[in-house]
């Protein structure tokens, strides 16, 4: 509220406010929010003091907040450093006014239609309003997040091909197929999903850029990953299985190490730090694992990487899905038509033994099921949360699975609470 009001009573507040001496914007269509937070958790570990946007919104208003409530009664930033999680929707409302010295992009696919039309367009708002000073540290594995701002220095991470990447199952959709300055078709070294991998123009050359901190072997055994920096090979903890954890800690980690932090820093501190619990979050009760996991609304891209990430766990599963918009529900129409360009195919896996969609548009989801080819009595819809939760048969899995979306956690709190009384009321009885 206070940036609201700032900027309705001053449209360039952001731009007369006094900035810390640094400012580093963390970007990207997914992903921001871990990185973001990772980066800060570990800076918090080595007693570096900062400011950051972490409870406030991450649009030109919460930055404004985030700034107004540094400041000291005469206006004055207290912290040097400020680390915004930044929506680069919001470029032109942000980017003229904070110049950061470095900018950190996860990843650029298509996300919600509606809000930001398609990747070509948010890349023309970045370029178009990202100044030339900033340092970029950009997803050299992302043909589309690496070659932003052309004329500005940049350092690139990514992971070398995975012995996982060569089972890696085709995406209905990928953002970028043909060389963007001839037109040809490239040539991937490998695909790992969707248009994320390393390429080249067999005509021109365009492609992946060298990468500067490269991921060349993962031990899930272990949970640990090797990193090839600069300054030679270094070990990390990896703290979470899923292929976007990984891509999100080595994205933390190569910016961290960049922008100074030693290897001893960053790896002692990595030891101790969690993913957010709103994000992945696994609990066991009855002998079942309930994993509670966001699957973001309108991002095919997130949500095929999580029913993705389902199947390779394995085991028997229940999916609850919330990832419906409730935001749109509630104020416009909800765009519908990302949905066929979600990997529902890979819920043919036999693991999967039920998917039950919820919410006011939950027999869309069970079309898009069905068409996908999965059999009828593995699909049912349940308007309510509280019914979706009912309909699980306890007897049939051992993993229920509760994806949800950002704007739909209070939903996905209430069929939790449903299902654990089921449990406990099953073991009672």
């Amino acid at each position: 509220m206070p940036g609201s009001w700032a900027i309705i009573l001053c449209p360039d507040f952001l731009g007369r406010m006094p900035l810390p001496e640094q400012v580093v914007l963390v970007a990207g269509t997914n992903g921001k929010t871990t990185v973001s937070n990772l980066v800060e958790d570990i800076l918090t570990k080595n007693g570096v003091e900062y400011l950051c946007n972490r409870d406030g919104a991450n649009v030109n208003t919460g930055i404004a907040s985030s700034l107004i409530a540094d400041s000291t009664l005469f206006g004055r930033p207290r912290h040097k450093l400020a680390i915004f999680e930044f929506d680069e929707r919001s470029a032109p409302l942000i980017l003229p006014y904070i110049k950061p010295q470095a900018f950190l992009c996860t990843n650029l696919c298509r996300d919600a239609l509606d809000r930001n039309a398609n990747v070509d367009f948010i890349v023309k708002l970045l370029n178009d309003n990202l100044w030339d000073g900033a340092k970029l540290v950009v997803n050299g594995d992302d043909l589309i997040a690496s070659h932003l701002a052309p004329g500005n220095k940049r350092v690139c991470f990514g992971i070398s091909e995975l012995p996982r990447d060569r089972e890696a199952r085709p995406n209905l959709v990928r953002d970028i197929v043909a060389c963007p300055q001839c037109d040809t078709p490239l040539q991937y070294d490998f695909l790992r999903y969707n248009h994320i991998g390393r390429a080249k123009c067999p005509q021109c050359g365009w492609g992946t850029f060298p990468i500067d901190y490269d991921c060349t072997q993962v031990d899930m055994d272990s949970m640990r990953f090797t990193l090839q920096t600069p300054e030679g090979e270094e070990s990390y903890r990896l703290p979470g299985e899923n292929i976007t954890d990984l891509y999100n800690t080595v994205t933390a980690v190569s910016f961290l190490r960049d922008w100074g932090l030693s290897y001893q820093q960053v790896s002692s501190a990595l030891e101790q730090v969690e993913l957010a619990r709103s994000r992945y979050d696994v609990e066991e009760v009855g002998g079942k694992e309930i994993i509670f996991c966001l699957a973001k609304g309108q991002s095919p891209i997130a949500s095929s990487r999580v029913f993705d990430f389902i199947t390779q766990r394995g085991g028997s599963a229940a999916i609850i899905l919330l990832n419906y918009d409730s935001h749109d529900q509630a104020h416009s129409s909800e765009n519908m038509g990302w949905i066929y360009e979600v990997d529902y195919e890979f819920l043919r896996d036999g693991c999967v033994k039920q998917l039950i969609p919820t919410g006011n548009r939950c027999y869309d989801y069970q079309v898009r099921a069905l068409l996908a080819g999965m059999e009828p009595e593995r699909v049912c819809a349940a308007p309510k949360p509280e019914e979706a939760a009912a309909l699980v048969d306890l007897d049939k899995v051992d993993k229920v699975y509760i994806l949800h979306a950002v704007f739909t956690v209070g939903d996905a709190r209430r069929a939790r609470e449903e299902l654990i009384r089921r449990i406990n009321g099953k073991e009672v009885g």
